[in-house]
């Protein structure tokens, strides 16, 4: 299972070209690996105003994640949040270096992917048992707990 979670830079028609053009690029053939798939949506994105983004693959009790710019990527199982790492830069304009990065899941684990919209310093411990429940309702618990209502958000939530 592979995801994307591509999200303009600013708001408005511009952005949402951008986020467009970096889905479209995913979605031409979304079985490669997340560092290739960024690379991809990056070279892509080039011509736009970029983006932030995160692709992550689920398979074999593994999470692989490759990210640019301020995509928020966790692990939550076991009553614990374990961050990925986001490389820094713009898909589309500035990225020095695409890296993947390789996560244990537990069992029963929740993927969770969001934009800046989200504070990323919700915690896990502040929500007992969320990785147990329906990904819908994950991602309607953290939209609440930790959503900015000044900005725009994004959230994709996986459970393998």
């Amino acid at each position: 299972m592979t995801a994307v979670m591509c999200d303009g830079l600013g708001h408005g028609p511009l952005a949402a070209a951008a986020a467009a053009a970096g889905v479209a690029a995913f979605l031409e053939d979304p079985a490669g690996d997340p560092a290739t798939l960024l690379g991809r949506m990056h070279r892509r994105m080039a011509g736009t105003r970029g983006g932030a983004v995160g692709v992550v693959q689920l398979g074999g009790g593994t999470a692989r994640f490759a990210g640019l710019g301020n995509i928020a990527a966790s692990v939550l199982g076991q009553g614990r949040r374990k961050s990925m790492i986001s490389i820094p830069g713009i898909a589309g304009l500035q990225a020095r270096t695409i890296r993947q990065f390789e996560y244990e899941l537990p069992p029963g684990a929740a993927v969770i992917l969001h934009s800046d919209g989200i504070s990323s310093r919700w915690q896990a411990a502040a929500l007992p048992g969320l990785e147990t429940r329906d990904p819908l309702l994950i991602a309607a618990v953290l939209l609440g707990e930790a959503g900015i209502h000044r900005d725009d958000a994004g959230i994709v939530v996986l459970k393998p």
